[in-house]
């Protein structure tokens, strides 16, 4: 197996998972966001930027099964101030993983796009036949980037997830704003909102979507594009008191100028997913309580 961007948040996990069931992994990742040391002992990590080094070579030698792209610039604001650099890594980046597991003879290719900037604002939940409709040049760069995955000529899973959230996420990167509440509540008792709050996301844990990921990479299903969602989105200031019931005690409230490219209201089906046997098991909840202890404890 090879997992670009597998010493990163969600890279990380899914890592964790492949090496626990006793697949051999190649990590590829530049390190500009990952960390060395979230990736697991027994797999080998090759530190290469996508846009800039020839990744056939090192997939050539690994001759992998399945390629997992994760590697990619995941911040809309980022995304608004250097649209040149998004694009570079999210699209041409991607074009280039895309033909070096072609090349490789790769079996499958799994790419991790995204639900909430794909679809933008949606009235009702997005399902795959929704038509796409971007807000920002994450998610134009995103929506592009797929397109290069079906081209590749590979067997594909192309998922859309929406906000994740879960241990070994940097609450300074744009989107993350779970891990950003609870480390301004543990910081300063002080949470602060981009807008009113009433914009709504759905939250998933990282684990969630590493079981989707291990599903239609592993498992045997067709190529496809599937929504990876709960199904059940939150506005941000529920979320603020959610965070405050799990740290205990009161919180303040903070409000700053809305944020290029976020939309008001974001929320996707999966059902699709769910025909395949994928369920969410893990409730925001029931999340936030295990992140709480985990950074009170300092093992954030």
């Amino acid at each position: 197996m090879v997992v670009t961007g597998g010493a990163g948040f969600i890279g990380s996990h899914l890592v964790d998972r492949l090496v626990a069931e006793g697949h051999a992994v190649l990590v590829i990742d530049d390190l500009s966001s990952g960390r060395a040391e979230n990736v697991a002992a027994a797999a080998e990590l090759a530190r290469l930027d996508i846009v800039t080094v020839d990744v056939e070579r090192p997939l050539r030698a690994w001759r992998p099964e399945v390629v997992f792209h994760l590697a990619a610039q995941a911040s809309v604001v980022r995304s608004a101030l250097d649209p040149l650099r998004d694009l570079d890594v999210n699209v041409v980046g991607t074009h280039r993983v895309a033909a070096a597991a072609a090349a490789a003879g790769a079996g499958r290719l799994v790419f991790v796009s995204s639900g909430g900037a794909v679809y933008g604002e949606t009235v009702r939940a997005a399902t795959e036949r929704t038509t796409p409709a971007p807000a920002s040049h994450y998610g134009i760069h995103k929506l592009a980037a797929e397109g290069h995955v079906r081209l590749a000529g590979l067997p594909h899973a192309i998922l859309r997830p929406t906000n994740i959230y879960g241990p070994r996420q940097a609450g300074a990167l744009e989107g993350a704003v779970v891990v950003a509440f609870i480390e301004q509540a543990l910081r300063d008792g002080v949470l602060r909102i981009h807008g009113d709050g009433r914009q709504t996301r759905d939250f998933l844990h990282v684990r969630d979507l590493v079981a989707a990921l291990h599903l239609v990479g592993l498992a045997a299903t067709n190529s496809g594009t599937w929504n990876v969602a709960v199904g059940r989105s939150v506005s941000i200031a529920t979320l603020a008191d959610h965070v405050e019931r799990a740290v205990g005690r009161p919180l303040g409230r903070a409000f700053g100028p809305r944020r290029p490219g976020d939309v008001a209201r974001s929320s996707v089906s999966a059902a699709a997913l769910r025909r395949l046997g994928w369920l969410p098991s893990i409730g925001l909840r029931d999340g936030l309580v295990e992140l709480v202890a985990a950074a009170s404890a300092g093992r954030h």
